[in-house]
């Protein structure tokens, strides 16, 4: 549990976000043990009791391992008020590191998942409250306060396998496939080029138009009668 505090306060002071509320703070290791259960069979990184609060995903333990780890100066703190609201504010001191995301084993992108979100609702905790509440599965079947959130695999979508890196030494084999996607590149330029030509000369030719001229190649030849002018000259 220590470690995952860490790691979340540790990805705050990462993303230039140098404190968090005892609120974001809870969120976000529950964001962090969703997205450890994604590829752990639904085991979490903290290890704590969630369930169901008036505000979401809470947990008791979590809490009051927060203020173990602050009596013990694990972690750093400070009381402040807002209004009619007091809050506390903790971080991490340039001498204290927590772990890396990555440690966890979170993969790049889960990693990226986790950052981005914190920096788009560092400063909007109503924002964090609406996704952690309403787009994280263990919070899809809980209905009422005190139900446990369930963070088994089923609750999430099958994740892609990996895609592999192939590592060709053969220099003969390398320079063949330069060679294959320079002709590739020559002939979509070609067609490019082509396409472009093409639609700059191509005249243009309306409906209109076209009916205009198969009307035209249809008439017959007039000849037209003399035309008889009086001009009133004896």
């Amino acid at each position: 549990m220590k470690s995952a505090i860490l790691a979340a306060l540790e990805a705050a002071k990462d993303a230039d976000v140098r404190t968090l509320t005892r609120t974001a703070l809870v969120k976000y290791v529950y964001l962090l043990d969703c997205l450890y259960a994604e590829g752990h069979n639904g085991e979490t990184a903290s290890g704590a009791q969630w369930h169901l609060n008036h505000f979401g995903p809470f947990a008791v333990d979590l809490v009051e391992a927060i203020d173990t780890f602050e009596n013990q100066g694990v972690i750093q703190s400070r009381d402040g008020t807002a209004g009619n609201k007091d809050f506390k504010l903790y971080w991490l001191t340039d001498h204290t590191r927590g772990q890396r995301l990555s440690d966890f084993g979170l993969s790049g992108a889960q990693e990226h998942r986790f950052t981005s979100l914190l920096k788009k609702v560092a400063n909007d905790l109503s924002k964090l409250l609406d996704h952690v509440y309403f787009d994280t599965p263990p919070m899809a079947d809980a209905r009422k306060v005190g139900d446990v959130l369930d963070f088994s695999p089923g609750k999430y979508p099958p994740q892609s396998a990996p895609r592999q890196h192939l590592h060709i030494k053969d220099p003969t084999k390398i320079f063949r496939l330069l060679e294959l996607n320079e002709k590739l590149k020559q002939k979509r330029r070609a067609r490019s080029n082509n396409a472009l030509a093409w639609a700059t000369h191509r005249p243009i030719y309306d409906a209109a138009y076209k009916e205009a001229m198969a009307a035209a190649d249809a008439e017959t030849d007039v000849v037209s009668e003399p035309i008889t002018v009086d001009l009133g000259i004896e």
